[in-house]
Order: C-alpha cells, then structure tokens, then sequence
C-alpha cells in the first residue's frame, strides 16, 4: 500500500510556501521540500511520521530508519536525530505529514483493547524509534484527515474520532508496541519533559548535573535513571548531542567554525573539533564544506 500522488497534490495546494505547518488539527503537520537535502539535524518529538511523496532517512547513533509513500515511521521519545531527503524534485517534492503522540488517547485506547491484547510487556522493549509497512486502513485514515481541513464542520465533528482510530490501527500492527512504550513511559515522560525543555533553552550555556537536577526537582542520581529511561541517553550526553547538532545547522548555514564553536557553548575550538569528529566522523571544517549547499 502507498500514499497517491493526488494526496499529495492535495497537500502542497494547501501550503502557500515550503517548510513546516502546523495544522488546526491537535498534533498535526505538513511538510514540502522541492530539494533533496543531506542533513537536517533536529529533535524529534514522540510522534508517528508519514511520507507522501519522496523518500526520508532518520539516523540516530548507529541505527538509520528509511521510510516513504509506502511505509511509516513511529518515534517514541524526543531524541536528536539526523534526517535527510531524497528523491526529491521541483516537479515531485517531498511532501509529509506527522502526527504527535496523544498519550492520553492512546492510554484510553490501551485499556480498551486489553482484554483482546496478549500480554505486551516485554513486546519492542528496547526499541525507540522504527519504520513499518503502511497499511491500507492507515492510509485511508490519512487521506479523511487531510480531506477534513478543506470543511470546518468536517474537522469539528470528523478530526477526533479518525485520530483516534488511526491510533487504533497503529496500536494493531507489528510496531504497535512502540506506541504502547511511549504511554508506558508517560509518567516519567511527564517529569522529563520540562528538564528537555530547559536543556533545548540552555544548551550554549554551562550545565553541570546538579542544576539539570534542581531543574527536575529529583537526585542526581534519580534524573539520570528518568532520563535515560525516557530519552536513551544521560543529561550530559543530550546537551552534546543538542550542541553539535546545533553546530553542524549553524555550519551548513555558512557560518565560521570559530563562531559556531562559542555559539554552541564550547570555549575550546579544539574541544569542539575533537568532539565533534568523534560524534559525526569529520571536522567541522569539512562539514562546513560538504554542507554548503543547504539552506
């Protein structure tokens, strides 16, 4: 099953430019790029992301996640990623939608379903992020929600009920447990939130663990299990990966290494430069060069 060209047709008609737009409907937006990119490094937010036209790449650490018009991709906690677009033209854009995660709609779903659901505990425990085959009940879902931004009756009375079986479809099929996983950790999710929040704020700025506890109003101790449970990763670990992945958009950009390196929180260049060879496996200065043409 794949996504039609009308759709996304439909989609671009409705953007009067390129780049991201939030919908009036809770949690959704569209996407168009009539340019393939190499790198887009941004934070990804729990969220089920779908392709209409043209094909997308997420990587994160060694893992690389492809998906397109015929398949979907589920996020369970906000993490910094890397995407890239492809196949991808002026005639053809890149057209996208994603929809955030609504823990508490799927909690009430999850109830629902239990007594037909076998036991699911241990169901993709470790898995965060993955793609999946559309389906042909998912797709139709799309294409009525999309179709509701066109009347205003539609959405009022149409947009909550689709949403809600489209979770419902999702929570059905083979990565259904990463939307279960993601309300699992809602809780602790809750807690971690505000303190991801402040470190995308104060990122540039020196942070030492005790004051991104104070932030979280927990231990030292207690952040570090939360936070790694939720994000996959340490406090400290995250506020590196924000800044270099802050660093290489500031570099396709145009701007110096030197005043990327300052501008992200490093007062070592050499300390950016080793840092972020090992993070991305070249120097900033080739970044600064392989980049260029992004805008």
């Amino acid at each position: 099953m794949e996504f039609t060209s009308s759709l996304a047709n439909h989609v671009v008609e409705r953007m009067s430019c390129e780049g991201s737009h939030p919908t009036s409907i809770e949690g959704m937006k569209l996407y168009s790029c009539s340019s393939n990119i190499p790198l887009i490094p941004l934070v990804l937010q729990p969220t089920i992301c779908f392709v209409l036209q043209g094909e997308k790449r997420v990587a994160t650490g060694k893992s690389v996640y492809v998906y397109d018009a015929n398949t979907y991709l589920i996020n369970s906690v906000t993490r910094p990623v890397e995407a890239t677009l492809s196949n991808v033209s002026k005639e053809k854009p890149y057209v996208g939608l994603s929809l955030a995660i609504d823990q508490h709609l799927v909690g009430r779903l999850m109830m629902e379903m239990a007594p037909w659901q076998r036991d699911s505990s241990n169901e993709q425990q470790m898995a965060l992020t993955q793609s999946t085959e559309l389906t042909a009940p998912i797709a139709d879902l799309i294409s009525r929600l999309v179709d509701t931004l066109d009347s205003p009756m539609d959405q009022k009375i149409l947009a909550d009920s689709l949403r809600r079986e489209l979770y419902y479809q999702v929570l059905k099929g083979p990565c259904g447990g990463l939307l279960r996983n993601s309300v699992s950790n809602h809780a602790g999710a809750n807690r971690i939130a505000p303190v991801v929040h402040y470190l995308e704020e104060n990122f540039e700025r020196s942070l030492d663990i005790d004051e991104i506890a104070s932030v979280a109003g927990m231990s030292s101790s207690t952040l570090h299990e939360h936070f790694r449970k939720v994000t996959s990763v340490s406090p400290i670990q995250y506020v590196k990966s924000l800044r270099l992945h802050k660093a290489r958009s500031m570099l396709s950009s145009g701007f110096q290494v030197a005043e990327v390196c300052y501008g992200v929180g490093y007062s070592s260049p050499s300390q950016f430069s080793r840092e972020f060879k090992r993070y991305f496996g070249f120097t900033p200065s080739e970044a600064r060069s392989s980049v260029s043409t992004l805008s």
